[in-house]
């Protein structure tokens, strides 16, 4: 009975400790797509991104029309880790100009805390439920950055030809590791 009891406490408390969350949602045309088996299929032509933050301030992510993160399996770390945190793109507040920023150079971060952040990157006005906030980003455009963002352009997503292929994951409090990856590869119709 002791031994039960120890267990339950210790899963209480394993839980509590790591009780943060984040969920990735396509909608297209007021309509979620579901993710099957790490892949998405949209039409070529303006979505969003919704994500819910669980009990956590943000989540990163990177996306790339290379495959070379995505392919990394789920137990491996992710290469350079710890300068992860170095490499996030500017984005500006509010999701202003309403696209992604696809790069092989860089990360993004996408946060949102009521009580410290007076902007964030999403479209306006998060939902902000007990312990949850759900953060919309409209993508109208890709802005495609490459060789450290010397090269940029904004393409339409008409134009895109190839698949996208997207990270996401929490990390530690050190920046040192990463956690609850999910990978989505978008595919179009």
């Amino acid at each position: 009975m002791k031994f039960t009891f120890l267990l339950l406490c210790f899963s209480t408390r394993f839980f509590t400790l790591y009780g943060q969350d984040y969920r990735i949602h396509f909608i297209q045309n007021g309509l979620e797509v579901p993710v099957i088996n790490e892949h998405v299929t949209l039409s070529k032509s303006t979505f969003q991104l919704q994500v819910e933050l669980l009990k956590v301030d943000g989540v990163f992510g990177a996306c790339s029309l290379s495959d070379s993160l995505f392919q990394i399996p789920l137990q491996e770390s992710l290469p350079e880790t710890d300068l992860i945190q170095w490499k996030i793109a500017v984005e500006p507040e509010n999701n202003a100009d309403k696209d992604m920023i696809v790069s092989e150079d860089s990360y993004f971060y996408w946060f949102y805390n009521p009580k410290v952040d007076t902007w964030h990157r999403f479209d306006p006005n998060p939902l902000v439920e007990k312990g949850r906030v759900i953060g919309t980003k409209t993508i109208e455009h890709l802005f495609l950055s490459e060789q450290d963002n010397t090269q940029t352009q904004n393409v339409e997503l008409t134009a895109i030809q190839q698949p996208l292929y997207c990270i996401f994951f929490l990390m530690d409090d050190k920046s040192e590791k990463t956690f609850k990856r999910q990978r989505i590869r978008v595919d179009w119709r």
